[in-house]
């Protein structure tokens, strides 16, 4: 995981801390912008966070930029969400999160298994039925 800083003064701050851990204003603004060309995307993004600059990232490329950190090991703009809104963040190993998942799963197929013994009880109580008749 790349070195974070403590605190980060603005939104700016983190964000721009992402984007370096990303590779740059040229790396990140690639992967948002792949059919601009380089230079002109990287200007747009540097611009788009720069507080006295009026073109801001819209949230869809906040989240994105959030997800291509995460990939390099960067959290930068979590950590300053969370200190700024008082949250506590909990960060979930993708093992557990798999386990999370299958113990899910095995619960769903258990439901699903209970609710077709039900629909062909009900159905063999109705043929019982109409053959009475």
């Amino acid at each position: 995981m790349n070195q974070q800083a403590l605190f980060y003064e603005t939104i700016f701050d983190a964000i721009g801390a992402d984007i370096t851990a990303i590779g740059g204003f040229k790396a990140a603004a690639a992967k948002l912008w792949p059919a601009e060309s380089p230079i002109t995307s990287s200007a747009k993004l540097r611009n788009a966070i720069n507080p006295e600059q009026p073109h801001k990232l819209c949230p869809d490329e906040v989240l994105q930029i959030k997800r291509l950190a995460k990939a390099v090991g960067s959290c930068a703009i979590v950590s300053y969400e969370s200190k700024e809104l008082g949250f506590d963040i909990a960060w979930i190993e993708p093992e557990d999160e798999m386990e999370r998942v299958q113990k899910r799963h095995v619960e769903l197929m258990e439901q699903l298994a209970k609710e077709m013994r039900r629909a062909n009880e009900l159905m063999a109580q109705s043929s019982r039925l109409k053959s009475v008749k």
